[in-house]
């Protein structure tokens, strides 16, 4: 195994944030779904000992909302290469989705 020293002196901190670039904003909206997933229980003992609804909560890129799965990434790539980190989820366990709104607030800085 080899261990990599990331040198984070090398960062330079803006005194104000950059304004965003044009073209900057995401293609995909970004949503907080909620759903039921399926789960494993190596200690139920009768059917009415039972955990209640499990329910889940995924947050990232909507990259496909169709008839069969709620698809989420957590990595849209440049240039149209794709992304990374791409969760599916069967709709028939979606309870709701949320779209999450960016706020750009001037006064913070993503290195404070």
């Amino acid at each position: 195994m080899r261990v990599v020293k990331i040198d984070l002196d090398g960062i330079q901190r803006a005194e104000s944030p950059a304004p965003p670039l044009p073209g900057s904003e995401p293609e995909h909206r970004l949503v907080l779904v909620t759903w039921r997933d399926a789960f494993f229980d190596f200690d139920q003992k009768s059917p009415e000992d039972r955990r209640p609804d499990y329910l889940v909560h995924t947050v990232g890129f909507l990259v496909n909302d169709g008839p069969t799965f709620v698809s989420l990434a957590q990595e849209v790539l440049p240039d149209g290469e794709g992304f990374r980190a791409v969760t599916h989820i069967p709709v028939a366990v979606v309870q709701r989705i949320e779209l999450l709104e960016l706020l750009r607030d001037p006064g913070l800085s993503a290195l404070e």
